[in-house]
C-alpha cells in the first residue's frame, strides 16, 4: 500500500535535504571564514603590536632624552662663578644639551606617523634650543661682564698705584 500523499511526502523530503544540505554547507564556510578572518586579524594585531612597541621605544628614549636635557639645565643653574673650570664645565653641559636635543630631533624625523606627542616633542625639542642658546648666550656674557670688570679692577689698581706714587713724589 502507498500512501495518497506519496509524492508530496518525497518532495518534501526533497526538499527538507536540500535546505538541510544547504544549511550545512553555510554552516561549514561560516566556521572556514570564522577561522580564516580571525587569523588575517591575529596577523594585522601583530602588525600593530609592534608598531606601538616601536613607538613606545621611541617615546622612552625621548623621554630619557629630555631627563637628561633637565638634568643638564638644573646643573647649568648651579654654575655662579666664572673661573675656568665652571665655564668648561658649562660649555660640555651646553654640548650634552645640544646633542641631546640633536638625538631627539632624529627620532621625530625618523617617525613615520604624525601623531600629536610627536608634535608636542617637537616643539619641546624646540624651546629646549631656545632656552640652550639664550643659556649660551647669557653665560657668553657673563664671561665679558667678568672679564670687562677684571679688566676694569686692573686699571683701577693701576691707577690707584700711579695716584699713590704721583702723591709720595715718585
Amino acid at each position: 500500500m502507498k500512501p495518497v500523499n506519496s509524492q508530496d511526502l518525497r518532495v518534501s523530503y526533497q526538499r527538507f535535504f536540500l535546505f538541510f544540505s544547504l544549511l550545512v554547507a553555510f554552516s561549514v564556510l561560516c566556521v572556514y571564514f570564522f577561522y580564516i578572518t580571525s587569523k588575517k586579524e591575529i596577523i594585522a594585531l601583530d602588525i600593530k603590536v609592534k608598531e606601538s612597541e616601536r613607538l613606545m621605544s621611541i617615546r622612552s628614549d625621548i623621554n630619557a632624552d629630555f631627563d637628561l636635557i633637565m638634568l643638564r639645565m638644573q646643573q647649568l643653574t648651579d654654575y655662579t662663578k666664572m673661573n675656568a673650570n665652571e665655564l668648561n664645565n658649562q660649555s660640555l653641559l651646553l654640548d650634552d644639551i645640544q646633542k641631546a636635543n640633536q638625538k631627539i630631533r632624529g627620532r621625530i624625523m625618523q617617525n613615520k606617523n604624525k601623531l600629536a606627542s610627536f608634535d608636542l616633542y617637537q616643539k619641546m625639542s624646540d624651546d629646549i634650543a631656545v632656552a640652550a642658546s639664550i643659556k649660551d648666550s647669557l653665560f657668553t656674557s657673563r664671561f665679558q661682564i667678568e672679564s670687562l670688570r677684571s679688566q676694569l679692577n686692573s686699571c683701577n689698581k693701576t691707577n690707584r698705584s700711579a695716584a699713590n706714587r704721583l702723591r709720595g713724589g715718585f
